[in-house]
């Protein structure tokens, strides 16, 4: 059975640590530019695109 690639997304980057979101986690995880390089290239990780908060309609008058 082939392992498929686990998607994860890339949230942002605080100070010197990268925010990764994992599927089933509730909190991103931190990690340093040596881990997420090696995410980056590994095949059982996929980067998924990062999507920013939709702007919604205020309905004030």
């Amino acid at each position: 059975m082939k392992k498929k690639p686990i998607k994860v997304r890339l949230i942002g980057k605080k100070g010197d640590s990268y925010q990764i979101q994992f599927p089933d986690l509730a909190i991103p995880v931190n990690v340093d530019e040596t881990v997420y390089q090696k995410m980056l290239h590994s095949k059982e990780y996929e980067f998924g695109h990062s999507c920013t908060k939709a702007k919604r309609p205020t309905y004030s008058a």
